[in-house]
């Protein structure tokens, strides 16, 4: 695990990122200072419509690199990179799954999905509410306006459009862990001690469903995991790949 100083590691292979839902680059921005990737790629989920462009997003950026490639994909983007990695299974060198699931949505959240994209078809979603936002984050972090105001500029800067196209896009989802669980590369799942988003049941069952998987908690993190403790996972990431 090279360092390139006290707080930077260096990786030398490819690595593709996948964002979360109303995340562009900035969800990887703190994360990505501590990480030195000459050959990096960013997935702009943000940019698609549907399903169809986020898997032609998806193959574009892969088709850069030549040599295997390690994907990595936060919440939504997981299940993209899970998807990405398992239909270009050849050209994958690992895949890392932060705070995401790769199985179908349970019926109560396709039901609040659609409840939110009636919501932002008839103009009644306005933005997420305090309790929302801080909601995602770690108990010991609900009063660092810095990180609060990083995903309240993202969701005011790339709006309602873009959230409705998430998640109608991914909302009828299938379960990818059958076919996961056949892949050859190393899986690494990591999610937060404190993320109301996913379990750690969920993240133990697919840890055990997987044979190629290992899995890793980080204390003091909620559901916005890459900008809690950024260099926790920096350094993570590049023991790992590196």
């Amino acid at each position: 695990m090279p360092k390139t100083n006290d707080t930077t590691y260096q990786i030398n292979q490819p690595v593709v990122f996948f964002p979360g839902t109303l995340n562009d680059e900035r969800i990887f921005h703190a994360f990505w200072q501590h990480l030195n990737i000459p050959m990096r790629a960013f997935v702009p989920l943000q940019w698609a419509e549907d399903f169809a462009q986020m898997k032609m997003l998806s193959a574009d950026r892969l088709a850069y690199f030549e040599q295997p490639v390690h994907l990595v994909g936060y919440s939504m983007g997981g299940y993209i990179a899970a998807l990405t990695a398992i239909e270009n299974q050849s050209r994958i060198a690992s895949l890392t799954l932060i705070a995401s699931a790769c199985d179908e949505l349970p019926k109560t959240e396709i039901q609040q999905r659609q409840q939110l994209l009636k919501l932002i078809k008839n103009k009644q979603y306005s933005a997420m509410t305090a309790k929302g936002l801080k909601g995602l984050f770690h108990d010991c972090h609900h009063e660092n306006s810095e990180y609060l105001n990083i995903v309240k500029q993202m969701e005011q800067d790339l709006g309602a459009a873009v959230l409705a196209a998430q998640i109608a896009a991914t909302q009828a989802r299938k379960n990818l862990l059958p076919s996961l669980a056949k892949c050859v590369f190393p899986i690494h799942l990591v999610s937060g001690d404190q993320d109301n988003f996913l379990s750690e049941s969920t993240v133990l069952a697919m840890h055990q469903h997987l044979p190629n998987s290992d899995m890793t908690q980080i204390k003091n993190a909620g559901h916005m995991l890459p900008i809690e403790q950024s260099r926790v996972l920096a350094e993570y990431l590049a023991s790992k790949i590196a």
